[in-house]
């Protein structure tokens, strides 16, 4: 069989696993370890691995660079243990006492994302030890999108404003046990570590995979015959290794300045490999200006005319901005981040053009942002061809523009079959009915902004650009947001700066009421979604109400461009 056909006319996805490039094995470690009753055993450590002609050395989950799909059951107890073989972290700390030193300066964000200074600057002051990216081979785990304990902080649970953030370190292990709600909704989630000031160097190695939580929605007629299938896009950030000119890596030194002035930290790196379920679909150069990606073959899908199949798509890049297009295609919208719609909306993401701030929300695209899930009922045409997903062209929607990029192929063949669309959904208890204006106990209005200048206050970067919330970076022992449990609250985020920014809650889903201030009708159900750009000197902003359910305990929002968060832009929420 073809190897980039990997998923074949026969081939379909059974609890816990998913079928390879190839259509005919597992690839990595993509199914249980053990069995689910048992739990799974997630081992962090080096790999090395070469994808479509790139060597590629970096942190991952149980030696593939994406990690296994798991299953979970509602009503159950999710089990899994983290085991850390990563090598210790190299002894490092940062300059703690004030003095004057030069920093990196960069003209603009985009210059900072791809770390091209333009010379340096002198600043005055100490060093922030949380906000700096450090620990690389530290770690933890988030189950994202599962409504489940807090487990973020040590121990999990907890309720502590002053508890700090679990670590498991080299040579250490620690075994999470996940209560999963009876009611809990069906759909795809994702896991990652989020060891802050390691997060992006760890997911951006490839340590991230999927949890598919199952249900009442598998047990839908037309549902259940559909072929399942996983597309999950990542992307594999590397520098040139400075001993091997054939290997890529990233292995920045905690706590000194970017290159050129050190090795240390930066928010970008200089390549890029995207891939989706684990192959390789474009290497970019990210120096350059504008990117020219080398473009890869793209893997395919075999599908006959009229077929339907069932497309569970994450975007789990650090940073990407992926608003996805499929001319040809008819699509039935049935979930955003893991809870399903009430009933499939026919949609036609067929826009060909560049997205941008302006029309971000007016063409015809499924946007997605670090972190979002879309599930979609996809029917081929009667005609036989090729028809691709893609990430359309970007300009102005993020920090720097991101070039149109092919991600997986539908090839329509063979004889006609007739499969349906259900007509409705089994409703998400747990979401539904839609929060109400009386049962709204609070608002609250939260900030984001992002600037070359330390906020008032704030210790110095190494990376010498700061992305705030509220005016400040995070800080481990403060509680930013105290919502009461079994209430519900509307928060609007409010976003000052010139690029989108996902906004990610733990815990908790929460229901989209509007978009810059227009009504967002009938809400929609996400646990991430992106606060637009300002435009023209107008803040961007979203609105959500949320129904803070069943757990309390100390937890987080943040963004989820992930060099963004690891340099401060969280807070802490305590649910009581």
């Amino acid at each position: 069989m073809n190897r980039r056909s990997f998923l074949g006319t026969a081939a379909a996805v059974s609890a816990g696993a998913v079928l390879s490039a190839d259509g005919c094995s597992a690839f990595g470690s993509l199914g249980p370890v053990g069995s689910s009753a048992l739990g799974y055993t997630l081992r962090v450590g080096y790999t090395e691995k070469t994808i479509a002609g790139y060597r590629l050395r970096t942190r991952t989950y149980n030696g593939s660079m994406l990690g296994p799909i798991l299953d979970v059951q509602p009503g159950s107890v999710f089990a899994v243990t983290v085991v850390n073989d990563l090598p210790p972290n190299p002894a490092a700390s940062p300059m703690l006492a004030e003095q004057t030193v030069r920093l990196p300066h960069y003209a603009s964000m985009m210059d900072a994302m791809r770390g091209r200074s333009s010379g340096s600057v002198e600043a005055t002051g100490t060093f922030d030890p949380m906000n700096n990216p450090h620990a690389f081979n530290s770690t933890n785990l988030h189950v994202h999108g599962l409504q489940t304990i807090p487990h973020l902080f040590d121990p999990i649970g907890t309720s502590d404003p002053k508890a700090m953030m679990l670590s498991i370190e080299p040579g250490a292990s620690f075994s999470y046990r996940f209560p999963i709600p009876a009611d809990h909704p069906c759909g795809l989630h994702w896991y990652h570590p989020h060891h802050h000031g390691a997060t992006d160097v760890q997911v951006s190695g490839g340590m991230a995979g999927g949890i598919i939580v199952r249900g009442p929605i598998d047990a839908v007629p037309e549902i259940a015959a559909a072929r399942d299938i996983p597309i999950i896009i990542q992307s594999l950030n590397v520098n040139p290794s400075p001993t091997d000119p054939t290997l890529y890596e990233y292995e920045p030194t905690a706590y000194q300045a970017p290159p050129p002035q050190g090795n240390g930290y930066s928010l970008g790196t200089a390549f890029t490999l995207l891939t989706v379920n684990g192959e390789g679909v474009a290497w970019i150069d990210n120096t350059n200006a504008p990117q020219s990606p080398v473009v890869l073959a793209p893997p395919q899908i075999q599908m006959r005319p009229g077929e339907v199949v069932r497309v569970r798509i994450l975007n789990g890049t650090n940073a990407w901005a992926m608003p996805l297009v499929l001319p040809g295609m008819t699509c039935y919208q049935i979930g955003f981040d893991g809870v399903n719609l009430l009933a499939p909306v026919q949609s036609s993401f067929d826009f060909t053009g560049t997205v941008s701030s302006a029309n971000l929300f007016s063409v015809n695209v499924r946007n997605t942002m670090p972190g979002n899930r879309i599930e979609m009922l996809v029917q081929a045409p009667s005609t036989p061809g090729t028809y691709t997903l893609s990430s359309a062209a970007t300009s102005n929607v993020s920090f720097m523009p991101f070039p149109k990029i092919d991600l997986l192929q539908f090839v329509v063949s063979g004889s006609p079959v007739s499969m349906g669309i259900p007509a409705s959904l089994p409703e998400p208890t747990r979401e539904y009915p839609i929060i109400t204006d009386a049962e709204i106990v609070t608002r609250r209005t939260i900030t984001y902004d992002e600037g070359p200048n330390p906020p008032p206050g704030a210790k110095l970067l190494y990376t010498n650009f700061y992305f705030t919330i509220d005016g400040a970076l995070y800080d481990e022992m403060t509680i930013n947001q105290s919502p009461r449990l079994d209430t519900a609250e509307e928060w609007t985020i409010v976003n000052k700066s010139p690029e989108a920014h996902p906004f990610h809650m733990h815990v908790n889903s929460f229901q989209l009421t509007a978009i810059n201030g227009v009504k967002n009708d009938p809400p929609e159900v996400w646990d991430t979604f992106l606060v637009p750009a300002a435009q023209n000197g107008v803040p961007g902003s979203i609105t959500f109400r949320v129904r803070f359910k069943e757990f309390g305990g100390k937890s987080v929002h943040h963004c989820h461009i992930l060099p963004h968060e690891d340099t401060g832009m969280m807070q802490n929420i305590l649910i009581s």
